[in-house]
């Protein structure tokens, strides 16, 4: 998995369990720092317009909440939708974790496992309903 697929994946994990590892990797007692954050920040949403160039237009804006943090000397970053601060902390938590290969390494590699195989299973169904409605011009 990439740095920038486990970020994705940490950003949509499952709460609860995000925050129970960030706890345990805090429990082994690493040094940790906060460098950044944690923020809640607005960000546009931006679409193409179709056939013109490179126009884009905003759909609207989303809440983000962002971290940065230092883990043992290594950086991590996460980001969680909304106003999550603890899920954005834990998120760059077990992303330093995964970067150092700290010795949680392999619970945050299966934590972004099961978050993408949660994320795929809801664009499969979201894509089954969107298959399954019809419009009859008629």
């Amino acid at each position: 998995m990439t740095a920038e697929q486990r970020y994705a994946a940490l950003a949509g994990a499952d709460a609860a369990e995000l925050e129970e590892l960030a706890d345990a990797i805090l429990a082994t007692g690493a040094d940790i720092s906060v460098t950044a954050g944690p923020e809640s920040i607005s960000t546009p949403v931006r679409v193409a317009v179709p056939g013109c160039a490179e126009t884009t237009v905003v759909l609207g804006h989303v809440a983000l909440t962002r971290c940065t943090v230092e883990l043992g000397g290594t950086r991590g970053d996460g980001i969680r939708a909304g106003h999550d601060l603890t899920g954005a902390v834990a998120a760059a938590v077990c992303d330093a974790e995964s970067h150092r290969g700290g010795p949680l390494a392999g619970r945050v590699e299966q934590l972004c496992e099961a978050a993408e195989r949660d994320r795929a299973a809801r664009a499969a169904a979201r894509a089954r309903l969107v298959a399954a409605t019809g419009l009859d011009n008629s």
